[in-house]
């Protein structure tokens, strides 16, 4: 079974997405398949607990 993606992952998922604009490229660099990238920018069907920790780091590496 695959570990589960992390909130951290998720930023770090959506912000190699806008570089390379390419899901299959970004699940290169971070060990996921290209769908399960896709799962995650796009927040399709995710959990919302995992949505609101996302939002919640996000949140806070903004006020740094």
């Amino acid at each position: 079974m695959a570990k589960r993606v992390t909130p951290a992952e998720v930023i770090k998922m959506q912000e190699l997405y806008t570089i390379h604009g390419n899901y299959a490229a970004v699940g290169r660099i971070v060990n996921r398949s290209g769908s399960t990238v896709k799962k995650y920018v796009e927040m399709q069907g995710v959990p919302q607990a995992l949505r609101i920790a996302v939002q919640n780091l996000i949140a806070k590496t903004e006020n740094k």
